[in-house]
């Protein structure tokens, strides 16, 4: 198992595995496992997706509970006071349904960046268009003037505050390579904004994002991240871990919205998505990989036909995974010589990098059809695989074929003529369409009609004309 995999799984899944015993794992389908990248990106897309709307304000709708019916169990402090990750100022929940007076409902993703608007004239369910814009994962209670000081910025490390109340900071920074307006949290909190995050472009991957959006969003599947927006939120991801707050909160919108955060269930994720476990495949256990493996862009490969003194080259794209020792490449069945290798041990390191385009060169000495087999192996692979190899030579003044003996024109009274070609191979044969091995001028009407071949490699065909 690679070192540095190890590494991770002790330093983030070990310290809380402890925390996460509660986690209902019959949430998680076994689908994830095996997965990485932008398939189990997509793949939690299509499991985050499906989730309750709730209705969007200070008082509950329809017997449902509201935004803030939420955050008096998600956002409770254990002195039962308002968890504000914006301020240290103290607040108190309304009594009752409604919201905290000083204390806005913030959407840490701006709800800007992907277009949407408030309608106060709506009811509590269509306020909004999208259902981001309703999502408790992202949605928390906000101090007012933090709230208002933050603005649709993105996350960012802020070198002159304009704004700063010893949790938030507001200012410009570098993002991108150039200064940026940007909102920085607290450090205790900065692990929970990005796996928010990385919440959002997962669940909603599929959303068209807006320009402001795009100073960290990408307008596609995957990443979905531009490569600031990656390299930030990883970072603050790696740097803060999940937090007993973070893991109680997820808990309580999940009882309400019916879906979790899976970076907060399985911080270790985030790394088989963005980080630095791309090559591998998640796993619940935390503690295996993908089997080694090998892929080829073809199992056949064929030359054609060849002429005798002459040479072919062609080329088999093969790529590696997880690889740990070369890969031996050896001609089977290549007693005459006639093909050769541009080399016979694969380096795994750039198999399961780059890949390598093996070269294979076929230099025929005789005429006649070759057959053979290229192997790829190596003690780590369950089996070889094999590639067929096959290639016809002709003499080189024959070097094409043609079909002899046949004349343009025919009467109908003409006995009939063998179809053969100017090699002997296996050849299939059709006059108008229909199986043949003579061509009979008697069984044809007056006329062109067409004569046509098949052998393994080519298909050829002449016109030929009968009269009365």
């Amino acid at each position: 198992m690679n070192k540095r995999y190890v590494m991770i799984f002790t330093a983030i899944c070990g310290s809380i595995f402890s925390l996460l015993a509660d986690m209902p794992r019959d949430y998680y389908p076994n689908s994830l496992e095996g997965k990485n990248g932008a398939e189990l990106k997509t793949e939690l897309h299509n499991l985050l997706k499906n989730h309750t709307r709730l209705p969007y304000g200070s008082r509950d709708y329809n017997q449902i509970a509201c935004t803030w019916t939420v955050f008096k169990k998600s956002d409770v402090r254990p002195n039962g006071k308002v968890w504000d990750m914006y301020s240290n100022n103290s607040y108190n929940f309304s009594n009752g349904a409604g919201a905290t007076k000083g204390m806005n409902i913030e959407h840490s993703v701006p709800k800007s960046w992907w277009g949407d608007a408030y309608d106060e004239t709506a009811t509590p369910l269509t306020r909004f268009k999208y259902d981001g814009s309703y999502d408790l994962h992202h949605l928390t209670p906000s101090d007012t003037a933090a709230n208002t000081a933050k603005s649709n910025y993105p996350l960012g490390e802020v070198d002159s505050p304009l704004f700063d109340n010893g949790v938030t900071k507001v200012g410009t920074g570098q993002a991108n390579g150039r200064a940026t307006n940007l909102f920085e949290p607290a450090d205790e909190y900065k692990g929970d904004f990005a796996r928010m995050y990385l919440y959002f472009v997962t669940c909603y991957q599929d959303y068209s994002w807006k320009s402001s959006a795009l100073s960290m969003f990408a307008q596609n599947s995957y990443p979905t991240l531009n490569a600031y927006g990656q390299s930030l939120l990883l970072k603050w991801h790696r740097q803060d871990p999940v937090s007993q707050k973070e893991i109680d909160r997820n808990n309580a919108v999940y009882s309400f919205q019916g879906n979790r955060n899976p970076f907060i269930d399985y911080p270790n994720m985030v790394e088989y998505i963005w980080g630095d476990s791309t090559n591998y495949e998640f796993s619940f256990s935390g503690q295996s990989t993908s089997a080694p493996s090998i892929s080829i862009s073809n199992d056949k490969i064929e030359f054609g036909y060849i002429g005798t003194e002459t040479s072919k080259d062609k080329e088999i794209y093969i790529k590696g995974k997880n690889l740990t020792t070369d890969i031996t490449a050896k001609l089977l069945n290549n007693d005459s010589g006639d093909f050769s290798l541009g080399m016979s041990n694969l380096p795994a390191h750039e198999l399961n990098t780059t890949g390598i385009n093996l070269a294979i060169t076929f230099s025929p000495r005789s005429i006649g059809t070759r057959n053979v087999t290229l192997r790829l192996s190596s003690d780590e692979l369950s089996a070889p695989v094999d590639i067929t190899i096959s290639g016809t030579v002709l003499l080189s003044d024959a070097s094409y074929l043609r079909i002899i003996d046949i004349k343009s024109t025919y009467k109908k009274s003409d006995e009939p003529v063998r179809l053969m070609l100017n090699m002997n191979l296996d050849t299939q044969w059709t006059v108008d369409g229909k199986p043949a091995t003579h061509l009979i001028p008697s069984e044809l009407s007056a006329g062109l009609h067409t004569i046509q071949f098949t052998t393994t490699y080519v298909t050829g065909k002449m016109r030929v004309q009968i009269i009365e």
